[in-house]
């Protein structure tokens, strides 16, 4: 019987950064130990609690938010692949991208995958390349899609979403800082403080460029604010 791996928790990605984070920066010295508000205990000379935090471009809460809309968009095309293939359709390929302006909403995601497969149907004897953009107009939420006529056996209908990286916007930053703030008194006792934000450009939820150029921000709790992006190291830091 094949077992599928566990999903990582919460815990094990935090630590997985925080662990990326220790080789790209310079920590004081000391045991570290993973815990709860604070996410890790540093025991040296003084002990720091580290409290980590992703940053999203937008609330995982709302419904245009890529952690929505990533796992939304995939399920329309599967769903419409299915129809089309229930429907006697041909093996062909199709790679949709959507506008990340106009987001899947909960009524248009049961609505969509029925127009795809629609649109599908006749477009049949077409060759390959681009839709006429005519032909998406009923779709808002979709931007283009590309057709490969080839028939394949195991032929997929794929998402391909076009992203552009903003700067780090300084009031979701500080957003972040005064959330976090608001907690401290849950913290475990502590010399001091650190808050360390990550952005990871493997998701698009969170990829953006990091700056603080012309950024204060002060903080009554933590002593030192610090924003890493693994995989670049890039790391800056947050001053008053």
């Amino acid at each position: 019987m094949n077992l599928r791996p566990a999903a990582k928790t919460n815990r094990d990605i935090e630590r997985h950064y925080f662990e990326q984070f220790g080789e790209a920066y310079k920590l004081p010295n000391g045991a570290v130990e993973y815990a709860d508000k604070p996410d890790v205990l540093l025991r040296g000379e003084r002990t720091i609690g580290i409290e980590l935090r992703r940053f999203y471009l937008q609330p995982g809460g709302s419904s245009g938010s890529e952690q929505q809309q990533k796992p939304r968009r995939q399920r329309v095309v599967s769903d419409a692949h299915e129809l089309h293939r229930g429907a006697g359709g041909k093996n062909f390929e199709l790679t949709i991208t959507f506008n990340p302006s106009r987001p899947i909403t909960s009524a248009r995601k049961t609505i969509l995958p029925r127009e795809l497969a629609a649109l599908a149907a006749s477009i049949d004897t077409a060759n390959s390349g681009p839709i006429d953009a005519d032909l998406l107009e009923g779709m808002p939420e979709v931007s283009s899609i590309y057709l490969n006529s080839k028939e394949y056996d195991d032929a997929k209908w794929n998402v391909c979403q076009v992203y552009s990286f903003d700067l780090m916007s300084s009031e979701g930053l500080e957003e972040i800082i005064r959330e976090k703030e608001s907690k401290a008194a849950e913290y475990l006792p502590c010399d001091a403080y650190w808050l360390l934000i990550i952005v990871d450009w493997r998701d698009n939820a969170q990829d953006q460029e990091i700056s603080v150029k012309g950024i204060k921000i002060a903080s009554d709790v933590f002593e030192r604010i610090i924003i890493y992006k693994p995989g670049f190291e890039d790391i800056v830091e947050v001053w008053p």
